[in-house]
């Protein structure tokens, strides 16, 4: 595992706004600490794991999308709306998962709410499109390794004002669509971990909304980038930029390509 820290010299300007060099011993003295404390944090938690610290100097976003080039897995942690020290912005954490070529997974500081129905388990969101049946063989490899079960969740709300005066009939259609496409998703996967108890679910609702209520207490939340309603040529979808910020676990984000591991 390696744990970077990434920092920037502070420009040093003189009384005439002439830049009088560049450095600052103490800035790379407090960036030090930061990542020895991370370190510290991490041995306490895996002994055994070979962990190398890299302290590099630019820009966060970029230090990371170069280190994510050679990772198979980039692990942020989100501050959300508070100034906890070490931890990164919301914007940080939105374009390293826009811009990645790994899996990325965003961890929020510790939020005391109640358990809820998929506490312990991990949670998937479905919606058929590419970048979310990667998103489904992920979470059951992190479900595998972690030895939980997995929640399959597909939220659909009516497409247009005739789906919502439609006939008791036409809903039932859609709805059997709507498990059509839960099914499928799971099918591609569910043969190769024969292992996993999956729990799908079909509920009729914002599918940012849903997640968010499922995720509490869950050990991770898995979606893909950009779902079947996305808008062609944009790579984070709405759904993954609200669950970054909102969502109440760890949430890892895939863009379209197959997952290489689910570690973490």
């Amino acid at each position: 595992m390696h744990i970077v820290h990434a920092f920037s010299w502070p420009a040093a300007v003189d009384p005439f706004g002439v830049a009088a060099g560049t450095g600052d011993c103490g800035s790379r003295e407090a960036a030090a600490q930061v990542l020895e404390g991370a370190v510290v944090r991490a041995r306490s938690v895996t002994p055994d794991c070979r962990i190398t610290p890299r302290l590099l100097i630019g820009p966060a976003i970029q230090v990371i999308l170069d280190q994510a080039r050679e990772a198979d897995l980039v692990v942020l942690g989100n501050r959300g709306l508070g100034r906890l020290r070490g931890l990164l912005s919301p914007s940080v954490g939105a374009h390293v998962v826009a811009r990645a070529t790994c899996p990325v997974t965003v961890v929020h500081p510790f939020r005391n709410v109640a358990p809820g129905p998929s506490a312990a388990r991990v949670v998937v969101g479905v919606d058929g499109s590419w970048p979310s049946i990667g998103a489904v063989g992920y979470a059951f490899q992190a479900a595998a390794q972690r030895g939980i079960g997995l929640t399959a969740l597909h939220a659909w709300t009516p497409r247009g004002p005739a789906d919502l005066e439609g006939t008791v009939d036409d809903e039932n259609a859609n709805e059997g669509t709507e498990r059509r496409v839960l099914d499928e998703a799971l099918a591609v996967w569910t043969r190769g971990f024969p292992h996993v108890a999956v729990e799908p679910k079909l509920v009729r609702a914002h599918p940012a909304h849903a997640l968010i209520t499922e995720s509490a207490g869950a050990a991770l939340t898995v979606v893909g980038s950009r779902g079947r309603g996305g808008i062609r040529g944009t790579v984070l979808g709405s759904v993954s930029r609200i669950l970054l910020r909102h969502t109440h676990s760890p949430v890892a984000v895939l863009r379209a390509r197959p997952a290489r591991t689910a570690a973490g």
